[in-house]
Protein backbone atom coordinates (compact mmCIF):
# COMPACT_ATOMS: atom_id res chain seq x y z
CA UNK A 1 0.00 0.00 0.00
CA UNK A 2 1.65 3.49 -1.09
CA UNK A 3 1.31 5.89 1.70
CA UNK A 4 -0.36 9.41 -0.02
CA UNK A 5 1.90 12.52 1.04
CA UNK A 6 1.07 15.70 0.99
CA UNK A 7 3.14 19.35 0.20
CA UNK A 8 3.18 22.02 1.87
CA UNK A 9 4.72 25.06 0.88
CA UNK A 10 5.91 25.34 -3.45
CA UNK A 11 9.75 26.02 -2.67
CA UNK A 12 12.44 25.45 -4.23
CA UNK A 13 13.66 22.80 -2.34
CA UNK A 14 10.53 20.69 -3.57
CA UNK A 15 10.49 21.25 -6.68
CA UNK A 16 13.94 19.83 -6.94
CA UNK A 17 13.94 17.01 -4.67
CA UNK A 18 10.34 15.91 -3.83
CA UNK A 19 8.66 16.68 -7.40
CA UNK A 20 10.42 15.01 -9.25
CA UNK A 21 10.95 11.56 -6.89
CA UNK A 22 6.16 12.01 -6.93
CA UNK A 23 6.36 11.27 -10.65
CA UNK A 24 8.47 7.87 -10.60
CA UNK A 25 7.66 6.91 -6.93
CA UNK A 26 6.16 3.09 -6.36
CA UNK A 27 5.51 3.35 -2.76
CA UNK A 28 4.54 6.77 -2.18
CA UNK A 29 1.53 8.95 -4.18
CA UNK A 30 0.95 12.69 -4.06
CA UNK A 31 -2.29 13.44 -2.82
CA UNK A 32 -1.99 17.15 -1.95
CA UNK A 33 -0.41 20.18 -2.86
CA UNK A 34 -0.29 23.11 -0.83
CA UNK A 35 0.59 27.13 -1.19
CA UNK A 36 -0.22 30.20 0.23
CA UNK A 37 -1.15 31.32 -3.51
CA UNK A 38 -4.11 29.24 -4.34
CA UNK A 39 -2.86 30.27 -8.00
CA UNK A 40 0.56 28.76 -7.75
CA UNK A 41 -1.33 25.56 -5.90
CA UNK A 42 -3.78 24.88 -8.49
CA UNK A 43 -1.02 25.54 -11.49
CA UNK A 44 1.45 23.07 -9.33
CA UNK A 45 -1.31 20.20 -9.17
CA UNK A 46 -2.12 20.67 -13.03
CA UNK A 47 1.70 20.29 -13.30
CA UNK A 48 2.54 17.64 -11.39
CA UNK A 49 -1.58 15.73 -12.08
CA UNK A 50 -2.33 15.65 -8.33
CA UNK A 51 -5.70 16.16 -7.76
CA UNK A 52 -6.28 17.86 -5.06
CA UNK A 53 -5.01 21.40 -4.04
CA UNK A 54 -5.63 23.88 -1.86
CA UNK A 55 -4.29 26.04 1.44
CA UNK A 56 -1.79 25.22 4.53
CA UNK A 57 -4.86 24.50 6.77
CA UNK A 58 -6.61 22.42 4.08
CA UNK A 59 -3.96 19.70 3.37
CA UNK A 60 -3.92 19.84 7.26
CA UNK A 61 -8.00 18.44 7.13
CA UNK A 62 -7.06 16.44 3.79
CA UNK A 63 -6.68 12.47 3.77
CA UNK A 64 -3.17 12.51 3.18
CA UNK A 65 -0.71 9.98 5.63
CA UNK A 66 2.36 11.84 5.66
CA UNK A 67 2.91 15.74 4.97
CA UNK A 68 6.33 17.17 3.30
CA UNK A 69 7.25 20.39 5.00
CA UNK A 70 9.79 22.35 2.71
CA UNK A 71 8.54 25.69 4.81
CA UNK A 72 10.85 28.19 6.06
CA UNK A 73 12.37 27.37 9.78
CA UNK A 74 10.29 30.19 11.05
CA UNK A 75 6.68 28.53 10.07
CA UNK A 76 7.52 25.25 11.50
CA UNK A 77 6.16 24.66 14.85
CA UNK A 78 3.16 26.35 14.15
CA UNK A 79 2.37 23.77 11.31
CA UNK A 80 4.31 20.35 12.57
CA UNK A 81 1.88 20.72 15.34
CA UNK A 82 -0.97 21.43 13.40
CA UNK A 83 -0.14 18.73 11.29
CA UNK A 84 0.56 16.49 14.18
CA UNK A 85 -2.69 17.56 15.99
CA UNK A 86 -4.63 15.82 12.88
CA UNK A 87 -2.79 12.78 12.96
CA UNK A 88 -0.29 13.36 9.93
CA UNK A 89 3.30 12.15 10.22
CA UNK A 90 5.68 14.76 9.09
CA UNK A 91 8.48 14.77 6.93
CA UNK A 92 10.43 18.44 8.06
CA UNK A 93 12.81 19.91 6.28
CA UNK A 94 16.23 21.27 8.64
CA UNK A 95 16.35 22.53 10.46
CA UNK A 96 13.29 21.59 12.10
CA UNK A 97 13.20 24.44 14.90
CA UNK A 98 14.69 27.60 16.00
CA UNK A 99 15.11 27.00 19.23
CA UNK A 100 15.54 23.48 22.04
CA UNK A 101 12.13 25.03 23.72
CA UNK A 102 10.34 25.00 20.14
CA UNK A 103 11.33 21.16 19.30
CA UNK A 104 10.37 19.82 22.97
CA UNK A 105 7.08 21.30 22.24
CA UNK A 106 6.52 20.01 18.70
CA UNK A 107 7.87 16.28 19.63
CA UNK A 108 5.48 15.97 22.94
CA UNK A 109 2.73 17.19 20.53
CA UNK A 110 4.02 14.02 17.93
CA UNK A 111 3.98 11.66 20.50
CA UNK A 112 0.54 12.55 22.44
CA UNK A 113 -0.96 12.22 18.48
CA UNK A 114 0.92 9.17 17.36
CA UNK A 115 2.61 10.56 14.66
CA UNK A 116 6.31 10.14 13.97
CA UNK A 117 8.49 13.29 12.81
CA UNK A 118 11.90 13.45 11.00
CA UNK A 119 14.02 15.78 10.43
CA UNK A 120 15.25 15.61 6.66
CA UNK A 121 19.16 15.63 6.67
CA UNK A 122 18.56 13.34 3.66
CA UNK A 123 22.60 12.67 3.41
CA UNK A 124 22.38 10.36 6.18
CA UNK A 125 20.40 8.33 4.06
CA UNK A 126 23.58 8.19 1.51
CA UNK A 127 25.44 5.06 1.60
CA UNK A 128 28.99 6.84 1.57
CA UNK A 129 28.50 7.21 5.70
CA UNK A 130 27.64 3.66 6.86
CA UNK A 131 30.89 3.09 3.99
CA UNK A 132 32.72 5.71 6.31
CA UNK A 133 31.25 4.29 9.67
CA UNK A 134 32.70 0.87 8.97
CA UNK A 135 36.18 2.46 8.15
CA UNK A 136 36.05 3.90 11.56
CA UNK A 137 35.07 0.90 13.12
CA UNK A 138 37.72 -1.81 10.96
CA UNK A 139 40.60 0.74 9.50
CA UNK A 140 41.65 4.15 11.61
CA UNK A 141 42.39 2.94 14.65
CA UNK A 142 41.50 5.17 17.66
CA UNK A 143 39.19 8.10 16.24
CA UNK A 144 40.09 11.13 17.52
CA UNK A 145 38.18 14.30 16.04
CA UNK A 146 35.73 14.87 13.36
CA UNK A 147 35.98 18.48 11.49
CA UNK A 148 33.50 19.66 8.83
CA UNK A 149 32.96 22.19 6.27
CA UNK A 150 29.96 23.64 4.91
CA UNK A 151 29.62 26.76 2.97
CA UNK A 152 29.15 28.29 -0.02
CA UNK A 153 28.83 32.12 -1.90
CA UNK A 154 26.15 34.63 -0.61
CA UNK A 155 22.58 34.14 -1.41
CA UNK A 156 20.81 36.57 -3.03
CA UNK A 157 19.55 39.54 -0.74
CA UNK A 158 15.84 38.29 -1.39
CA UNK A 159 16.33 35.08 -0.43
CA UNK A 160 14.54 33.59 2.89
CA UNK A 161 18.08 33.04 4.63
CA UNK A 162 19.05 36.39 5.11
CA UNK A 163 15.40 36.69 6.79
CA UNK A 164 15.40 36.49 10.58
CA UNK A 165 11.95 36.32 11.58
CA UNK A 166 11.51 33.08 8.78
CA UNK A 167 14.89 31.20 10.76
CA UNK A 168 17.44 32.70 8.00
CA UNK A 169 21.11 32.31 9.22
CA UNK A 170 24.26 29.72 8.19
CA UNK A 171 23.58 27.40 11.49
CA UNK A 172 20.35 27.11 10.67
CA UNK A 173 20.81 26.53 7.36
CA UNK A 174 23.84 25.24 6.53
CA UNK A 175 26.13 24.42 9.85
CA UNK A 176 23.06 22.37 10.94
CA UNK A 177 24.53 19.84 8.45
CA UNK A 178 28.12 18.95 9.68
CA UNK A 179 26.74 19.77 13.35
CA UNK A 180 24.69 16.29 12.35
CA UNK A 181 27.47 14.70 10.66
CA UNK A 182 29.53 14.83 13.84
CA UNK A 183 27.17 13.66 15.96
CA UNK A 184 26.28 10.72 13.72
CA UNK A 185 30.03 9.66 13.27
CA UNK A 186 31.04 9.83 16.96
CA UNK A 187 27.91 7.93 17.98
CA UNK A 188 27.16 10.35 21.10
CA UNK A 189 26.59 13.74 21.91
CA UNK A 190 28.79 16.41 22.60
CA UNK A 191 28.81 17.51 26.36
CA UNK A 192 30.08 21.11 25.40
CA UNK A 193 30.19 23.68 23.22
CA UNK A 194 32.58 27.36 22.25
CA UNK A 195 31.02 28.89 18.85
CA UNK A 196 31.42 32.07 17.10
CA UNK A 197 28.73 33.64 15.30
CA UNK A 198 29.55 36.38 13.26
CA UNK A 199 26.26 38.18 12.19
CA UNK A 200 25.65 40.48 9.17
CA UNK A 201 24.87 43.94 10.59
CA UNK A 202 21.99 44.89 8.12
CA UNK A 203 20.09 41.19 8.00
CA UNK A 204 20.80 40.45 11.49
CA UNK A 205 21.37 37.00 10.71
CA UNK A 206 24.48 34.97 10.88
CA UNK A 207 26.48 34.93 8.55
CA UNK A 208 29.66 32.72 9.03
CA UNK A 209 30.21 29.81 12.32
CA UNK A 210 32.40 28.85 13.92
CA UNK A 211 32.27 25.77 16.26
CA UNK A 212 33.97 23.59 18.50
CA UNK A 213 32.30 20.61 19.99
CA UNK A 214 33.68 18.29 22.53
CA UNK A 215 32.41 15.13 23.47
CA UNK A 216 33.67 12.42 26.13
CA UNK A 217 36.80 10.88 25.73
CA UNK A 218 38.37 13.63 24.86
CA UNK A 219 36.66 13.34 21.04
CA UNK A 220 36.63 16.84 19.57
CA UNK A 221 34.62 18.01 15.85
CA UNK A 222 35.37 21.52 15.04
CA UNK A 223 32.52 22.92 12.32
CA UNK A 224 33.21 25.75 9.67
CA UNK A 225 30.49 27.23 8.03
CA UNK A 226 29.54 30.74 5.66
CA UNK A 227 27.63 32.55 3.47
CA UNK A 228 30.20 33.82 1.79
CA UNK A 229 32.49 30.96 1.00
CA UNK A 230 34.59 29.19 -1.79
CA UNK A 231 31.65 26.23 -2.17
CA UNK A 232 32.83 23.32 0.54
CA UNK A 233 30.53 20.04 1.27
CA UNK A 234 32.77 17.70 3.24
CA UNK A 235 34.25 16.36 6.52
CA UNK A 236 37.46 14.45 7.85
CA UNK A 237 37.89 12.36 10.92
CA UNK A 238 41.32 11.51 12.22
CA UNK A 239 41.86 8.22 14.07
CA UNK A 240 45.10 7.20 15.94
CA UNK A 241 45.94 5.06 12.60
CA UNK A 242 44.09 6.36 9.37
CA UNK A 243 42.36 9.82 8.52
CA UNK A 244 39.21 9.52 6.32
CA UNK A 245 37.58 12.03 3.44
CA UNK A 246 34.14 12.32 2.61
CA UNK A 247 34.78 15.48 -0.51
CA UNK A 248 31.16 15.96 -1.09
CA UNK A 249 28.63 14.68 2.08
CA UNK A 250 26.33 16.97 2.27
CA UNK A 251 24.11 18.21 -0.96
CA UNK A 252 24.61 15.42 -3.25
CA UNK A 253 22.84 15.96 -6.22
CA UNK A 254 21.35 12.33 -7.65
CA UNK A 255 24.05 12.14 -10.76
CA UNK A 256 26.81 13.21 -8.71
CA UNK A 257 29.69 10.73 -8.15
CA UNK A 258 30.72 11.40 -4.30
CA UNK A 259 34.43 9.62 -3.36
CA UNK A 260 35.43 8.67 -0.13
CA UNK A 261 38.81 8.44 0.80
CA UNK A 262 41.02 6.30 3.03
CA UNK A 263 44.69 7.40 3.79
CA UNK A 264 46.46 4.59 6.03
CA UNK A 265 49.84 3.29 5.96
CA UNK A 266 51.33 6.06 3.38
CA UNK A 267 48.40 5.20 0.81
CA UNK A 268 45.00 6.49 -0.18
CA UNK A 269 42.55 4.21 -0.86
CA UNK A 270 38.94 5.76 -2.89
CA UNK A 271 36.01 4.57 -3.04
CA UNK A 272 33.32 5.68 -5.12
CA UNK A 273 29.62 5.83 -4.99
CA UNK A 274 27.25 6.99 -7.90
CA UNK A 275 23.46 7.53 -8.94
CA UNK A 276 22.34 7.57 -5.72
CA UNK A 277 18.92 9.81 -4.82
CA UNK A 278 19.53 10.43 -1.05
CA UNK A 279 16.38 12.07 -0.72
CA UNK A 280 14.21 8.70 -2.04
CA UNK A 281 16.23 6.61 0.48
CA UNK A 282 15.21 9.07 3.60
CA UNK A 283 11.81 9.06 2.21
CA UNK A 284 11.74 5.09 1.60
CA UNK A 285 13.15 4.42 4.85
CA UNK A 286 10.40 6.99 6.53
CA UNK A 287 7.41 5.32 5.10
CA UNK A 288 8.63 1.72 6.07
CA UNK A 289 8.68 3.12 9.41
CA UNK A 290 5.55 4.30 9.30
CA UNK A 291 3.49 1.62 7.37
CA UNK A 292 5.15 -1.42 9.62
CA UNK A 293 5.97 0.04 12.91
CA UNK A 294 9.65 -1.19 12.64
CA UNK A 295 12.44 -0.10 14.51
CA UNK A 296 14.37 2.74 12.07
CA UNK A 297 17.82 2.91 11.63
CA UNK A 298 18.04 5.57 14.41
CA UNK A 299 15.42 7.45 16.66
CA UNK A 300 14.05 9.92 14.54
CA UNK A 301 12.48 12.25 17.34
CA UNK A 302 15.20 11.86 20.48
CA UNK A 303 17.81 12.77 17.50
CA UNK A 304 15.63 16.37 16.74
CA UNK A 305 15.46 16.77 20.20
CA UNK A 306 19.40 16.39 20.41
CA UNK A 307 20.43 18.36 17.26
CA UNK A 308 18.18 20.71 18.69
CA UNK A 309 19.76 21.52 22.06
CA UNK A 310 23.53 21.34 20.21
CA UNK A 311 21.92 23.94 17.89
CA UNK A 312 20.73 26.22 21.00
CA UNK A 313 24.10 25.70 23.31
CA UNK A 314 25.63 27.00 20.17
CA UNK A 315 24.03 30.23 20.35
CA UNK A 316 24.44 30.58 23.55
CA UNK A 317 27.77 30.24 23.33
CA UNK A 318 28.21 32.74 20.78
CA UNK A 319 25.97 35.29 22.73
CA UNK A 320 27.57 34.85 26.04
CA UNK A 321 31.03 34.19 24.44
CA UNK A 322 31.55 31.25 26.68
CA UNK A 323 31.77 27.63 26.62
CA UNK A 324 28.45 26.10 27.11
CA UNK A 325 27.31 22.38 28.92
CA UNK A 326 25.17 20.32 27.48
CA UNK A 327 24.30 19.78 31.36
CA UNK A 328 22.68 23.31 31.11
CA UNK A 329 19.40 22.17 29.31
CA UNK A 330 16.45 20.19 31.12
Amino acid sequence: MSLKIGLIGCSNTALKNFIPLMAVSDFTKLGFIASRSSTKAQDWARKFRCESFGSYDEIIESNVDLIYMPLPIGLHEKWIIKAAKSGKHILCEKSSTTSYESAKKIIKVCKENDVRILEAFSYRFHPQHEHVQNLIKNEIGTLQNFVGNFGFAPPPKDNIRWNKKLGGGVLNDAACYPICASRMMLKKEPISVIAKLMLDKEYEVDTKADIFLKFSDEKTAFISSGFDNYYQSNYEIWGSKGKISANRAYAVPKDFVTSIYLEKDDKIFETKFSDVNQFELMLKEFCDVIKNKKENSFNFEEDLLNQAKVMDAIRISSVQDRQVFLSEFN
